[in-house]
């Protein structure tokens, strides 16, 4: 039998949802974590041109730090929580041999949702090495010129993982494989930045691969950054780092 009271009282109900539905979802809030890591030594020049340039500490003309790692610490990430802006990001993280490197000398890679390329842009033969933990790959790959060759990854890694040639040994990179976007890595002037974070408390990572994880201040054992993000800006200043955390005593990439 129709009875309106009933169907009244299910109309309110479900637009209810709805409503509160749409209302979850406008106020989701999102926060940028920032910073800048500063060297407060004297960077070491290369003197022999002769010699590939070593990539494994690159400061900047202003002092910061290049290719430190920043990353959310968390395996089992609900991917609920990410932002939709980053379903725009590319499909695939290229990475090349070219000159006397491989480029980019530090890289992120959000599985499963990007696979990695590699590209020889040499007129040399490549042995690509990759050194998974988790991820079970070929031991290396044949790079002739001018092809390239798609790797899916998995699962994510724990730590960034190295690349390098095992036909050119001084030709090495680092590659960070996450199951969520929400990583970054410094540039020449040590500047880092993650945008859309979800609001709340996340255990970051930083990570360099001349020390592994960096304990740039006092609180950050292990290299662990505990925090509160809160919407809107959450910047972390000028970070700076000491030359004897890069010393081979501090060293600790477990």
């Amino acid at each position: 039998m129709y009875r309106p009271q009933q169907c009244f009282a299910w109309c309110l109900l479900i637009s209810g949802l709805v409503i509160f539905g749409g209302q979850s979802v406008e106020a989701a809030e999102w926060g940028t974590l920032s910073g800048k890591f500063v060297y407060t030594g004297t960077p070491v020049k290369q003197s022999d041109p002769r010699i590939p340039e070593d990539q494994s500490l690159i400061i900047g003309p202003q002092g910061g730090i290049k290719n430190i790692f920043v990353f959310i610490k968390d395996r089992r990430f609900k991917q609920e929580l990410i932002h939709p802006d980053y379903q725009k990001l590319p499909d695939q993280v290229v990475i090349q041999h070219q000159g006397d490197h491989i480029e980019p000398h530090a890289a992120g890679l959000w599985q499963p949702h990007q696979e990695l390329v590699v590209l020889n842009k040499t007129p040399h033969l490549h042995l690509t090495h990759l050194f998974p933990l988790k991820n079970h790959l070929p031991d290396s790959l044949h790079e002739i010129p001018n092809r390239k060759k798609r790797i899916q990854f998995e699962h994510a890694e724990l730590l960034p993982m190295q690349i390098k040639c095992d036909v050119h040994p001084w030709e090495s990179s680092y590659l960070l494989v996450q199951n969520h976007p929400y990583f970054t890595i410094s540039d020449e002037n040590g500047a880092f930045q993650i945008k859309n974070l979800p609001v709340g408390e996340w255990e970051f990572r930083v990570w360099h691969e001349r020390v592994g994880h960096l304990a740039a201040r006092e609180d950050w054992e292990r290299g662990r950054i505990k925090m509160q993000i809160k919407p809107g800006d959450n910047d972390l200043g000028e970070i700076k780092v000491s030359p004897e955390l890069f010393t081979p005593k501090s060293f600790s990439k477990r």
